[in-house]
């Protein structure tokens, strides 16, 4: 008989065995209406499993931002494709920093609400923001040390040869705003990305994208690179014709500056991922906190 854990991992190919584990623990995987116990439990293909959103907390006040996360110290958001993480003091569109100051400001929260680190305005997913000074600080420096563990999942062109490596590469940005690969170290700085492909179809994949550095469009710059773009890429690919760059941060890790405690979060691939590949993750769900 097949078991829960085998469920999981053809709905979510791209997700550790470990937060799986702990999708189970916190109760968010029902089994015709009753949490799931363990992994390894027994199912029947007649079984109805679902998955609860519980903990994921659209706040109106964060719209359209879903709060992943909050305490003292920090807070995790989730960023929806289309809206700028932050930018210049004067910029009349919305963006992801001056919703949040307004929230810690509606919310009477002491501290100023920080930028620790970016998303494209076309890239959707996790971000974590300060709350107060000694926390930017200490999240900076994470981020700077390369401790802070990011994931992202994208869907590329093609299927990149070998199924998995590592991009490790100099990248110089243009005058234009875009990055580009450059042989000379002096004028690029160094990026570093490792791939894994989960699954393919013909003339797409399902690629899984730890980032080990942060710089610039570098993922997208790396998968052109390597002859398999984001799939909705105008800069590096093209748009395909579809409604969004298919690139999304899924996996967040870092220390919290408080406690010292490591804190995970996964969120599930956006709707428009499954769409494109059929028989994967189609929910936008987040996980339990650790």
């Amino acid at each position: 008989m097949p078991l829960l854990l085998d469920w999981l991992v053809k709905k979510f190919p791209a997700a550790k065995r470990q937060n799986l584990k702990r999708m189970v623990e916190a109760g968010r995987v029902l089994v015709n209406g009753l949490a799931a116990k363990k992994l390894k439990q027994e199912i029947a293909e007649t079984d109805e499993i679902v998955l609860s959103e519980r903990g994921t907390r659209p706040t109106p006040a964060l719209a359209p931002l879903l709060l992943i996360h909050e305490d003292d110290d920090v807070i995790v958001v989730n960023k929806p494709a289309g809206l700028l993480t932050s930018t210049v003091p004067d910029e009349r569109r919305p963006t992801a920093i001056r919703i949040l100051r307004n929230y810690a400001e509606q919310h009477h929260i002491a501290g100023r609400v920080g930028v620790i680190h970016r998303l494209d305005r076309e890239v959707s997913g996790l971000l974590v923001f300060s709350k107060n000074h000694g926390t930017f600080a200490a999240l900076k420096a994470q981020f700077v040390k390369h401790s802070v563990h990011r994931v992202y999942t994208a869907i590329v062109h093609g299927k990149p040869n070998p199924g998995a490596g590592k991009i490790d590469n100099f990248l110089v940005e243009y005058a234009d705003g875009t990055a580009h690969v450059t042989l000379d170290r002096k004028k690029g700085e160094n990026a570093i990305t490792e791939y894994k492909v989960i699954r393919s179809e013909p003339g797409r994949s399902w690629v899984r994208i730890t980032l080990h550095t942060g710089k610039k469009h570098q993922i997208r710059v790396h998968m052109a690179s390597i002859n398999c773009p984001i799939l909705g890429d105008p800069v590096y690919g093209n748009r395909d014709g579809v409604d969004r760059l298919m690139l999304a941060a899924t996996e967040l890790e870092f220390d919290h500056p408080r406690t010292g405690k490591r804190m995970s979060f996964t969120i599930e691939p956006p709707v428009e991922f499954g769409q494109i590949m059929k028989e994967l993750p189609t929910k936008n769900t987040k996980s339990t906190k650790h």
